[in-house]
């Protein structure tokens, strides 16, 4: 089994990476595969990223006050704007671009879309303009729920302290029970087909936190002995078995339930124990951890945000390809990663290795600048 300490001395988990290439994939998949690929249940990915978010935000968080005695919010949004900003804004500048150059800027209603892709309240766009065209760009609603959460949940870190862990739990099962107490005033349980409505629901919030909840858990010593024995490779087996029959059926199980959200909430479960075995010695983990899964994995945002206008230019190129099917999954997965590549090496590790700078820098600053003590006065001579 994992020991706490283990667990605590990795800086990296690559196999999470390789779990993101895996969520990107089967989400283009999904997509452009056509009905013979259902039973993939792309449209799950998301949630796969959602609880991979939780968890990894609030690790960082933790590791920070652990080691700092605190969190620095400054630095946490640094990391994040100059971590999702710069791809998020290049790729729908590309998209905004092929489409004025085309001609379609206004067919494809981008001066409705922007406003709310500008302000990170993506999910809100389908309400606002239901029968609005594709322009490429619509599977960035997660990125408006994750950056909600990413503004709100490290602030309350941040008030929580450096409390005990029974009050951290307490704040994040709080938080949760909250979000689910909302489900009901942001749509309802039962979604009936509608994505306005499964987009604006509040049981986004509810399955990063599941995540949350998880990364908190693991990182004290005493709540870790509750995960530990689902860390030992034996126990990967039932965890693996149930995630993989439960996803495989995740579609039939969707429609037959009219789109019940507690399904989904379900399905997070599973994932939250899913990443305890990934980050746990076993087979799934090397899978996982090997360099072709990482290399997508790294690129896995990147490569989400792409797929739209990869396939256009696909179809383009090759008409052929216009009917979705097997092939054309693949091609537009080979082109989507390329594209991904070139905004990765170009734009999204510059990016972050400049935030990194400024966060190094600045705390450099703060350091020198902080009054050095005094030597101890001498003694003022009497008489």
């Amino acid at each position: 089994m994992l020991t706490h300490a283990e667990f605590m001395a990795m800086r990296r988990f690559p196999a999470l990476d390789g779990l993101r290439a895996v969520a990107a994939v089967i989400v283009v998949v999904s997509h452009f595969a056509g009905p013979k690929w259902t039973w993939l249940s792309g449209w799950v990915g998301v949630y796969i990223f959602f609880v991979l978010s939780g968890f990894l935000i609030t690790t960082l968080l933790l590791r920070e006050q652990s080691t700092r005695g605190g969190i620095s919010l400054k630095s946490f949004y640094l990391r994040r704007v100059f971590r999702i900003l710069p791809p998020y804004l290049v790729i729908l500048g590309f998209i905004v671009l092929f489409c004025w150059l085309r001609g379609e800027f206004h067919s494809r209603e981008f001066p409705t879309a922007l406003p709310y892709y500008l302000t990170f309240f993506n999910e809100f766009l389908p309400e606002a303009n239901p029968t609005g065209p594709d322009n490429f760009f619509s599977g960035s609603w997660t990125l408006g729920i994750e950056e909600k959460f990413y503004l709100f949940w490290p602030a309350l870190m941040v008030v929580v302290g450096v409390a005990a862990v029974k009050r951290r739990i307490a704040v994040a099962v709080t938080a949760l029970a909250a979000m689910v107490l909302l489900v009901p005033f942001t749509g309802g349980w039962v979604m009936d087909y509608s994505l306005t409505l499964l987009y604006e629901s509040t049981v986004h919030y509810a399955i990063l936190l599941i995540g949350a909840l998880l990364a908190i858990l693991m990182h004290n010593e005493r709540s870790f002995a509750l995960i530990a024995p689902f860390t030992h490779p034996f126990a990967a087996v039932p965890i693996v078995t149930a995630f993989v029959a439960l996803h495989v059926n995740m579609t039939d199980l969707w429609a037959s339930t009219r789109n019940n959200l507690w399904l989904l909430l379900g399905y997070a479960v599973l994932v939250a124990f899913l990443l305890i075995t990934l980050v746990s010695r076993g087979p799934v983990r090397w899978l996982l951890s090997t360099a072709p899964m990482r290399f997508v994995g790294d690129r896995s945002y990147s490569l989400y945000l792409i797929q739209g206008v990869a396939h256009f230019i696909v179809v383009l190129t090759i008409p052929r390809f216009a009917v979705n099917g097997t092939a054309t999954a693949v091609v537009v997965v080979v082109v989507s990663l390329l594209m991904a590549d070139l905004v990765y090496r170009w734009f999204e590790q510059p990016a972050i290795a400049l935030g990194r700078k400024i966060i190094a820098n600045g705390r450099q600053r703060a350091e020198q600048s902080r009054p050095t003590p005094s030597a101890e006065p001498a003694p003022v001579p009497v008489g």
